[in-house]
């Protein structure tokens, strides 16, 4: 596999301005995990900006990662289930 070249790609976000992609590369011998934003040149190709992160792909780095992921999503379950059960007490507190 050659540096630079693309492992993996996800759209996680787009609109009709930019995009967010999760992507994996390597660089120099080291696979690396982007969160980028991406924007569409006047050729009409998404390219990716500065904006964005990156981190080496390792398991320290993809567990903290995993583990956030999935906070977050207990805690959306957890507030639509709170949602669900307490809707009148909710309206009424909130009125």
């Amino acid at each position: 596999m050659n540096d630079d070249e693309e492992i993996y790609s996800r759209i996680i976000h787009s609109t009709d301005d930019f995009q967010i992609r999760l992507t994996i590369n390597r660089f120099r011998g080291v696979e690396y995990l982007h969160l980028r934003k991406y924007f569409m040149d006047f050729s009409e190709e998404w390219l990716p900006s500065k904006d964005g992160v990156a981190m080496p792909l390792d398991l320290s780095n993809s567990q903290e990662l995993f583990i956030g992921l999935v906070e977050i999503l207990s805690l959306a379950e957890s507030k639509e289930v709170i949602r669900l059960h307490f809707k009148e007490l909710l309206e009424e507190l909130y009125q």
